[in-house]
């Protein structure tokens, strides 16, 4: 006599659509992203809120009405301005120069079969683990006339190692090389090569090293700390942000500035929300112009039938 076949165990999925692993993965990315937009949502509602609302106190959940009066206030202020227009030129100029400068560098470096570009690989890379220090460097920026200049918050990134590492591993892996002596062989030469074939084939790459760099330099009050001191026509919003926070005497000027242009003495912290705002917001907008290139920069160098 034949055994029937025993029934077969349906699994969770089968039978409901998901499983535990599922819902407990969907709720952890939702909460994880929750946490991450709080407190820039925070930040937004906090530098629109109509003083009536901070008078009263309670949590920033919503928009309990919209006014622009902090942000008016803040760019009333000199200093607001002309940070804001230091740090957009600065931010210009130093990514430039840095994509520019790291990717062909990196272009460069990634011909392994030319003589001598080991060795230059393996000195760049040295100089990502072991630095002189600050003194030497102080020394160095003072012998170039550096020191107290606009440009040395923008020459010294011009190499940027991390990423240049990243570029070398994506030319060496991605670009073929077939490619290159084909236009090589149309009479091609490495320059135009570099600027009409691989730069053009690395866009998504380049876009994403570009945006990051640009972070790096919008977000950056360093150098500007450490090799130019206190000349405030130099000083980066970055550092204006730094100081709304820390530093009294830039509050009181803001809040005593608006007090005389008629309007309500501002909220500290009002202030401070609108200023962390304006220091966002331009890597906010230019992202999605941006965006479309990862995805794109994900499929190039990829086996395609």
């Amino acid at each position: 006599m034949k055994k029937k076949p025993a029934p077969l165990r349906r699994s969770m999925f089968m039978r409901l659509g998901f499983n535990f692993y599922d819902v407990a993965v969907t709720i952890f990315c939702v909460a994880f992203g929750l946490l991450c937009f709080y407190p820039l949502w925070y930040c937004l509602v906090a530098s629109v809120m109509p003083y009536e609302e901070y008078v009263k106190g309670g949590l920033m959940l919503w928009f309990k009405g919209i006014d622009l009066q902090y942000y008016i206030q803040i760019f009333s202020t000199k200093v607001y301005t002309n940070s804001l227009l230091v740090s957009a030129v600065k931010t210009v100029l130093a990514t430039a120069l840095s994509v520019l400068v790291t990717s062909a560098m990196a272009y460069a470096v990634s011909k392994v079969h030319i003589r001598g570009m080991k060795l230059i690989n393996a000195l760049v890379v040295f100089n990502l683990f072991f630095a002189g220090g600050l003194i030497p460097q102080y020394m160095l920026y003072k012998s170039l006339h550096l020191t107290g200049n606009f440009w040395v918050m923008v020459l010294p990134g011009t190499l940027n190692i991390s990423y240049f590492i990243i570029m070398r591993n994506y030319f060496s892996f991605s670009v073929s090389r077939e490619l290159e002596d084909a236009a090589m062989i149309d009479g091609c030469n490495e320059v135009g090569i570099f600027f009409r074939i691989v730069m053009p084939l690395s866009r998504g790459m380049i876009a994403a090293v570009t945006l990051f760099i640009a972070v790096i330099n919008w977000n950056d009050y360093y150098n500007y700390m450490m090799f130019i001191g206190n000349k405030t026509k130099l000083q980066p919003f970055a550092w204006v942000l730094h100081r709304m926070l820390t530093d009294k005497s830039l509050m009181n000027q803001v809040r005593n500035g608006a007090a005389s242009l008629g309007f309500t003495l501002p909220p500290p912290m009002a202030l401070r929300m609108a200023t962390i705002i304006c220091a966002t917001l331009p890597i906010v907008i230019i992202y999605p112009f941006i965006q479309p290139y990862f995805t794109k920069g994900m499929t190039l160098g990829a086996v395609k039938e």
